[in-house]
């Protein structure tokens, strides 16, 4: 049995627990062969279960309004301010991607999965890497403030 043969979600779980425990021969090996796969359908469905597990970890910590709308402040490390646009694309649309999760817009999450896994394979293995430490992020804070760190 391979990695691909079970479901993108244990998929994502493995990768994120090889990340948390140094294994990055394991995540650089899976995440190649699914960069180099052409279309991208197990890339786009691996990022699509990470922003929506990142989701969901972010509503749990955060108040519920029914008409509550998500969005990010893209600052440096010193929190300066920094305009969406100046950052690198594919991460840009994974944002954009966690942000139509969080509104529960599967369309437009959908689309900036799509625009995310789109770009050459180095590309796609950064977003993916990107999302993962995410989720670790998430995971590992329990803090009501969100804040995600862009490698």
């Amino acid at each position: 049995m391979t990695d691909f043969d079970t479901g993108i979600g244990d998929l994502a779980e493995r990768l994120v627990t090889a990340t948390r425990t140094g294994d990055h021969d394991y995540v650089a090996d899976v995440l190649g062969k699914l960069a180099a796969d052409d279309p991208r359908t197990l890339a786009s469905a691996l990022l699509r279960d990470l922003v929506d597990t990142g989701a969901e970890m972010i509503r749990a910590r955060t108040r519920q309004d029914g008409d509550a709308l998500y969005t990010f402040e893209v600052t440096t490390e010193h929190d300066d301010p920094v305009h969406v646009d100046f950052v690198p694309p594919g991460p840009r649309a994974a944002l954009r991607a966690l942000a139509a999760s969080l509104n529960r817009d599967a369309g437009d999450r959908d689309i900036h999965v799509g625009l995310a896994t789109r770009g050459t394979s180095a590309e796609v293995v950064a977003v993916l890497v990107q999302c993962l430490l995410w989720t670790l992020e998430l995971r590992d804070t329990q803090a009501s403030t969100v804040r995600l760190s862009c490698y």
